[in-house]
């Protein structure tokens, strides 16, 4: 019999109106729960329902690093004991940034994790609700492996998710990455599903090292990673503590010369933090090292340390930022050097 973890985090699609607009409510929950091991049980699938934020959840706009560590060790312990998948329903607003966390705990399980939720309550007519919990869950119970967004019939691959529209019902597309579309013949296999074995995996020394650090503790890790966004104009201010400055420029990788100036000045000795060059254009691999004065790798010759964003989205640069916070956090640049590239002097 196939075991598959579904964790309630809250958002859109466990929502309902509360007389003054959406929110959480336990009807909704309680409304999905039935439909979801009803679903299931006719596939011989056992579902095994946890909330680690509690019922009804929150908004996804409230969601944090410390809720994002939650949701990991409620899978790791899970995992010890065998699944043959994970579904996670959530809010859309920050959905990629927890598939992005997610992608770095289990990217390389045999098993899929699928993250899904929804535009719209199931107060409205029509809604996404069913659509995207039925083929979130049909997705589960395939041969897929890793973590992975559902919406809207597509898969996408939770390290390339990024939501691109407000309401729309087709809310997400995968950065410089394709895909996968929804297989209707997955909701007819229903034989191979419940003969599909629970696998028990061996956690990574990273992942486990998660079981002993503090929610509050990480958060307070992570309030030291600062972004700036570049506009015509604009400087930031800097507290002197951070450990990482993700600076979101223009183009190829270039920042407003009085924001590079700025932390030349409040940095002017060590130690510095790290420097993630990113850009506000989303298609292709970044290259800041590619102008003189105005790309950010400059600051490089001044003893920073810069890291190329590569073709990664933003939600997955902030997240990486966070793990190498939380697993690494006396040599985050060990962590980050996997997946950007370092910008040379």
């Amino acid at each position: 019999m196939g075991r598959l973890l579904v964790i309630f985090t809250g958002g859109t699609i466990a929502s309902g109106f509360d007389g003054q607009g959406k929110a959480p409510v336990s009807g909704a929950s309680a409304r999905l729960r039935a439909s979801l091991n009803e679903l299931l049980a006719e596939r011989g699938v056992e579902a095994v329902i946890r909330q680690p934020l509690g019922d009804p959840g929150i908004d996804s706009s409230e969601m944090d690093p410390g809720h994002w560590l939650a949701i990991s060790r409620c899978i790791a312990e899970e995992l010890e004991k065998g699944l043959t998948g994970v579904l996670i329903l959530h809010g859309t607003d920050t959905m990629a940034n927890t598939a992005a966390w997610l992608s770095l705990c289990f990217g390389n399980l045999p098993i899929p994790v699928v993250l899904t939720g929804s535009q719209l309550t199931l107060d409205y007519m029509p809604e996404d609700v069913t659509s995207n919990l039925r083929g979130a869950a049909m997705a589960c119970c395939s041969d897929l492996r890793g973590v992975w967004v559902y919406f809207n019939w597509k898969l996408i691959p939770g390290d390339r998710a990024h939501k691109t529209h407000a309401m729309h019902p087709d809310a997400f597309s995968a950065v410089n990455g394709q895909p996968l579309f929804f297989n209707p013949d997955w909701a007819l296999e229903s034989a191979q599903i419940s003969e599909r074995r629970a696998h028990s995996v061996d956690l990574t020394d990273e992942v486990r090292s998660l079981s002993a650090l503090e929610p509050d503790e990480l958060r307070k890790r992570c309030a030291l990673v600062r972004w700036f966004l570049a506009m015509p104009g604009t400087r930031p201010e800097w507290n002197g503590d951070e450990r990482f400055v993700c600076l979101l420029g223009y183009g190829a990788g270039n920042m407003i010369p009085a924001a590079l100036d700025s932390l030349r000045e409040r940095f002017a000795k060590a130690p510095r933090p790290l420097v993630v060059a990113c850009s506000q254009a989303e298609g292709g691999v970044k290259h800041p090292e590619g102008y003189d004065r105005v790309g950010m790798a400059c600051l490089t010759r001044d003893g920073f340390r810069v890291w190329n964003q590569m073709d990664r989205s933003v939600e997955f640069v902030h997240s990486l930022c966070c793990y190498a916070l939380a697993v690494a956090p006396d040599d985050p640049a060990s962590v980050l050097g996997r997946w950007l590239r370092e910008c040379r002097p």
